[in-house]
């Protein structure tokens, strides 16, 4: 079956409205689909009514944005068929809430240093979700032609590593990430394992109870692809793919579907609520 699991929508930092993206689906050919909005799963009751309405199997999901106490690095985690969503949303709100102040502050600072936007040319595109990212500064200054993408020079001048805008917010420990997916009742997986070099972390992922990795993804290698394949099998997880689309603010080309995952009718996350 044609699926993708790994979406994006105006619910967090996605330019597509759920109702879009379930259509586009549809029409893309793809049967499966889980939109994985960051730290929310408002979005998810409407992610529904439109997967009725369009005739697309939906798997429920959620892409949490922790990191690794150990070495600073982001691991993100994907939850699915999560059965509190009450207790993941009052959990990561207050990360979210932090994470948009932090890019308010961002914007002030680019106005600052001389960028003539305006606030509301980057509040006007906040989503579903009312949190703004820093993809949504990004978009109101390629509208004023200092910039042809969203990632590019100017986004590394701004966020990158020395960025003269780059405000940290926390973010909730990957332990805790995976304890919370399993105590909602959901299933946890480790997303996109070589993008933020999480791969060697499957194995402590497992003792703390992940179940799947994430072995399509666009920044997969075919070499990638057969280590996580390789892992999975010896760690006895499954696997799952994903486009990561967040329609025009994606950092690389991928439509809905374009990994070209396939899921077997035997698969875990189809067979959860049967």
């Amino acid at each position: 079956m044609k699926a993708d699991l790994h979406m994006h929508s105006t619910w967090s930092d996605g330019s597509m409205k759920v109702k879009e993206i379930v259509k586009t689906a549809k029409k893309s050919g793809l049967q499966v689909i889980s939109i994985t909005d960051h730290d929310s799963m408002k979005g998810q009751a409407e992610v529904k009514k439109y997967g009725e309405k369009y005739g697309v199997t939906i798997i429920p999901g959620i892409e949490i944005s922790s990191y690794n106490p150990d070495n600073g690095r982001k691991v993100h985690i994907l939850g699915y068929h999560i059965q509190n969503q009450s207790m993941i949303n009052n959990k990561l709100q207050p990360f979210l809430q932090e994470r948009h102040y932090a890019t308010l502050r961002a914007m002030d600072i680019i106005i600052e240093a001389g960028y003539p936007i305006e606030p509301d040319d980057v509040t006007c595109r906040v989503g579903s979700g009312d949190i703004l990212y820093r993809q949504h500064i990004m978009y109101a200054l390629m509208e004023r032609g200092y910039t042809n993408s969203i990632y590019g020079e100017l986004y590394q001048k701004l966020f990158g590593k020395e960025g003269i805008a780059k405000v940290t917010s926390s973010y909730i420990p990957v332990k805790e990430a995976v304890e919370l997916v399993l105590e909602a009742g959901g299933i946890p997986v480790l997303a996109h394992p070589f993008q933020y070099d999480t791969f060697d972390l499957l194995p402590q992922l497992k003792q703390w109870g992940i179940q799947g990795v994430e072995y399509k993804h666009h920044t997969q290698t075919k070499e990638r692809e057969e280590a996580v394949l390789k892992a999975a099998k010896e760690l006895e997880l499954f696997v799952t793919g994903g486009s990561d689309c967040h329609g025009i603010y994606s950092e690389k080309p991928c439509p809905y579907g374009g990994t070209g995952y396939e899921m077997e009718e035997n698969h875990p996350l189809l067979l959860y609520d049967r």
